[in-house]
Parts: C-alpha cells; sequence; structure tokens
C-alpha cells in the first residue's frame, strides 16, 4: 500500500466512496483536492484506492487542519488509518516554520479521540453542536503543537 496525492482526476474515486459509505457526502471533494489551501492524499493498494484523507491549510491562525481519515470498512483494523495519521504528521511537521498546530476533530463515537492519543495528539476542546444530531455525538478537538 503506498499514499499519493490526489489528482483531480480522482474525484470521482473520493466521491463514490463517499456516497456508497455514506461519509460526508455533502463536502466538497473537488475543492479539496483543488483548493491551493488544502491537499488530499489516497491510500492505494495497486489501483484500488483503499482511503483517503487530507489536510486544510489556515493561513489566519497558522493551523493545518486534519480533513477526515477514511479506510474502507473491509480495511480497517490493519493500522491503515494510523499510517495516514503518521503521514500528515510528517507532512505538517515539515511547515512547521509557517504552522504552529496540527489540529483534527474527533467524534466521541467511535473513540476516535483515543485515536489521536495514540498518534500522539492532546485534547484541546469540544463542540457539542458540531454535529446535526441533538448531541448525541459530540465532536472533541485535538491538537498537538508543531513548534
Amino acid at each position: 500500500m503506498r499514499i499519493r496525492k490526489a489528482v483531480p482526476t480522482d474525484l470521482r474515486a473520493v466521491a463514490d466512496m463517499s456516497r456508497k459509505y455514506e461519509f460526508e457526502t455533502n463536502r466538497d471533494w473537488r475543492a479539496a483536492i483543488s483548493s491551493k489551501d488544502s491537499e488530499m492524499f489516497l491510500l492505494v493498494d495497486g489501483s484500488v484506492v483503499v482511503g483517503f484523507t487530507g489536510l486544510i491549510y489556515n493561513h489566519w491562525n497558522e493551523t493545518i487542519q486534519i480533513l477526515d481519515i477514511f479506510i474502507r470498512p473491509e480495511h480497517r483494523g490493519h493500522g491503515l488509518g494510523l499510517k495516514l495519521v503518521s503521514f500528515l504528521i510528517s507532512r505538517a511537521r515539515a511547515k512547521r516554520s509557517d504552522y504552529r498546530c496540527l489540529i483534527a476533530e474527533a467524534p466521541s463515537a467511535g473513540n476516535m479521540d483515543e485515536f489521536y492519543k495514540k498518534a500522539g495528539f492532546r485534547k484541546c476542546g469540544y463542540n457539542d453542536r458540531y454535529y446535526s444530531n441533538d448531541g448525541k455525538n459530540i465532536a472533541f478537538w485535538m491538537s498537538m503543537d508543531l513548534r
């Protein structure tokens, strides 16, 4: 498996996966792939897209935000999510002169906050209105200093 930068021709694969697994179906994947303020990466096995992730560069507050981590359900539980996060951390650290921290949103359902803690993040806040589910699922905000 390898990680590669997404290009505009990858839009269909990402959008199709998003719809199939009902994962952020309203996200503007075209903008995420093509914007100068974000990057998307694909985890591929041969020619099959197994997962994707990305980074959003927030110049206004000198932060880099992780834009989703998605692994196809049949490939979960093999450390691929951690592989993607490690890749993103390396990418963010290479830009630490321009950005002060890496942040991630972790839904309380599924213990994603524990996943990010394993990768070296710390909990720095929460938003109980982030998701449209009447507060049943809370968004924890995780951060990692880059400087």
